[in-house]
């Protein structure tokens, strides 16, 4: 588990961009080894990575990169709930339409119902195997 003070130190982590990459993604996940994983699976499938470790480095990236094809949100967050930044993602110009998937380790949480009643297109349970992940993508991206 991540220590709360390399987290803060760490806000921000984003990935250099391949300018010929069309498929981005914003992941937002506060444990850095499972960030770690899911930045692993995707950028070996292609994709360019942008993370942040909280709600407030997710929202400085709103403003800063151009709208990614999707978004992963870990439902729990240090500073916000991933309810809380979905309404955010979608009410941000140019956002409205990236499709968002919930990461969450507790599936039958209210909260994964109001994310999904708020927006996210699915959800993926934690601890998740590489093959869960790059389904759930595909699915929500129609790659």
């Amino acid at each position: 588990m991540e220590s709360p003070g390399r987290v803060q130190n760490e806000r921000i982590r984003t990935m250099a961009k391949d300018q010929n990459n069309k498929r981005t993604v914003l992941i937002v996940e506060d444990d850095d080894d499972m960030a770690n994983l899911m930045q692993r699976i995707l950028e070996k499938d292609g994709w360019t990575v942008h993370r942040a470790a909280d709600g407030k480095g997710a929202k400085d990236l709103f403003g800063r990169i151009a709208p990614p094809t999707l978004v992963t949100l870990d439902i729990y967050l240090p500073d916000t709930s991933g309810v809380e930044l979905i309404l955010q993602v979608k009410g941000t110009p140019g956002w409205e339409r990236v499709p968002i998937v919930m990461v969450t380790a507790k599936p039958k949480d209210k909260e994964v119902n109001w994310a999904i009643k708020s927006g996210a297109k699915a959800y993926l349970v934690k601890p998740f195997k590489a093959a869960a992940l790059r389904d759930c993508v595909r699915r929500v991206t129609r790659d």
